[in-house]
């Protein structure tokens, strides 16, 4: 089969949406089918670009956005779009973004009269995502204005998949006209080897950890609400001196990040790794080091970051809301969105309680498996199979 993705955002950018992409399409090319993302140009990003058996990427000529510095606008790309797709003779068009790549998506299906298959992988309409807005009625208007937005480009669509129930339920009750299917992200659950007491006591040495070690990674950026994570580590900081955070990741946020726990005076028990390249992170076992992971942010779906992190048997701490309630369960705690307090007292009960810790453990290796990248594909080559 022949499936061309359209997507706004794709590695080497920082984001789970980019990861989970590369996931998907790495599995279908390893089946024999052909893969053709078209994505923004992001030359600016001196990073490892990727490489998948039978997947190839175009890129389209791109403009900057102006809330990240690693994003990029596609502009001017259809004629570029169309005479890829001419050579390539696609099966099915897959859009990934609602933006302007998007638009792209929608316009080549009407030409070439090929399935259209959406993806919503984020639901942009939610408050999280418009911190920068000041005023409660500029949110409320922006929140009209996309939501509409998201209905049209949509309901040209054949068939539309989302990676969480929650999602899917909060669009039906917002007026989303189209049937979603639902279709989760998707992880590699290679057999991952336990790190050996050396190589766990070199890396902790390596990044001045301490004894128990609670961890966040991903992109960091201001929606995310790591500075509610940092101020409940300080809370629990307060309490034990044998605790460390480990941040890993990049973005917007870092800076204000770090003064963050300068003021708290917190900063030699937070360490933050900086950017880490995601086969690095997978392979090199660096997130074996955590005895949980912990996130505040209010607004995720299917995070990779929470599937990766049950991946590696951790326990997790995240907010009452979104698809993180779809994740955590009798592996985690779920705690009040912006409750500080109750954050800082799970993670502690988590740390301090070796049987809970390991029943959470076993717990989270468990409930995984359904989030395996080849059983995703399996499903989603069915649903092309149907248009």
């Amino acid at each position: 089969m022949k499936i061309a993705y359209f997507t706004d955002t794709f590695l080497p950018q920082l984001n789970g949406v980019a990861t989970a992409l590369a996931n998907q399409a790495s599995e279908l090319g390893a089946r024999g089918h052909s893969i053709l993302i078209f994505t923004p140009k992001v030359d600016h990003i001196k990073r490892k670009k990727f490489k998948a058996e039978n997947v190839q990427l175009v890129y389209l000529p791109a403009v900057s956005a102006l809330l990240y510095p690693e994003f990029k606008l596609g502009i001017f790309g259809l004629p570029k779009v169309i005479k890829h797709l001419v050579r390539f003779k696609p099966d099915i068009i897959h859009l990934h973004s609602p933006l302007t790549v998007g638009a792209d998506a929608i316009m080549a299906a009407k030409i070439f009269n090929k399935p259209l298959v959406g993806t919503i992988h984020v639901y942009i309409p939610e408050s999280a995502y418009l911190r920068w807005l000041k005023y409660g009625l500029a949110v409320k208007i922006v929140d009209s204005v996309v939501e509409r937005y998201m209905n049209f480009m949509f309901a040209q669509c054949d068939l539309v998949l989302a990676p969480s129930k929650m999602l899917i339920e909060e669009l039906g009750k917002n007026g989303f006209k189209k049937p979603i299917s639902y279709l989760p992200n998707g992880v590699s659950l290679t057999k991952l080897e336990p790190l050996s007491d050396k190589t766990t006591n070199a890396l902790k040495k390596k990044y001045g950890l301490k004894e128990k070690v609670v961890l966040h990674f991903g992109r960091l950026s201001h929606e995310k609400n790591v500075d509610i994570l940092i101020k409940s580590f300080y809370l629990l900081a307060k309490k034990h001196s044998n605790v460390s955070l480990l941040i890993i990741g990049d973005g917007p946020a870092k800076k204000k990040l770090i003064q963050l726990t300068k003021k708290l005076r917190i900063e030699k028990a937070v360490v933050f790794t900086g950017f880490m390249e995601h086969q690095t992170l997978i392979s090199s076992g660096i997130l074996s080091l955590g005895d949980i992971f912990a996130t505040a942010s209010t607004m995720e779906n299917n995070p990779m970051v929470v599937l990766e992190a049950m991946m590696f048997g951790l326990p997790i701490v995240g907010v009452k809301q979104a698809g993180l309630i779809e994740l955590i369960s009798s592996n985690g705690f779920l705690v009040k969105p912006g409750d500080i307090k109750e954050m800082a007292e799970k993670m502690e009960k988590i740390l301090f309680d070796e049987k809970l810790s390991s029943r959470m453990k076993e717990k989270s290796l468990q409930l995984i498996k359904p989030y395996s990248v080849d059983k995703a594909v399996d499903k989603l080559l069915g649903l092309y199979r149907t248009l």
